[in-house]
């Protein structure tokens, strides 16, 4: 584990772990199967896929790794909730601002 995330660019941020893994979190487009209501997501990318789907709703998140995430098996699902973590971290502080 142990991830830094930043903003990248406006609902985008780049996460490295230990200066050798980067991946990237966008904002998510609708997955149908996955949103149940209005709540923002996010896609989290990894080595060119698409490896997880994050969507928050009130003060809680639901992480969903998808089946590309098996390719990788450097990224735990622990890390998938540490970069969650993040995210709500990050969208919480611009909130404030």
């Amino acid at each position: 584990m142990k991830w830094t995330v930043k903003e990248w660019m406006t609902e985008g941020y780049r996460a490295r772990r230990a200066g050798v893994l980067t991946a990237y979190i966008y904002r998510a487009l609708k997955w149908p199967e996955f949103y149940r209501n209005s709540g923002p997501a996010y896609e989290v990318k990894y080595g060119g896929a698409t490896i997880a789907l994050i969507r928050f709703e009130g003060k809680g998140a639901t992480v969903k790794a998808l089946e590309s995430a098996a390719r990788f098996p450097e990224i735990t699902d622990l890390d998938l909730v540490e970069l969650a973590l993040w995210v709500s971290k990050l969208r919480g502080a611009c909130a404030l601002n």
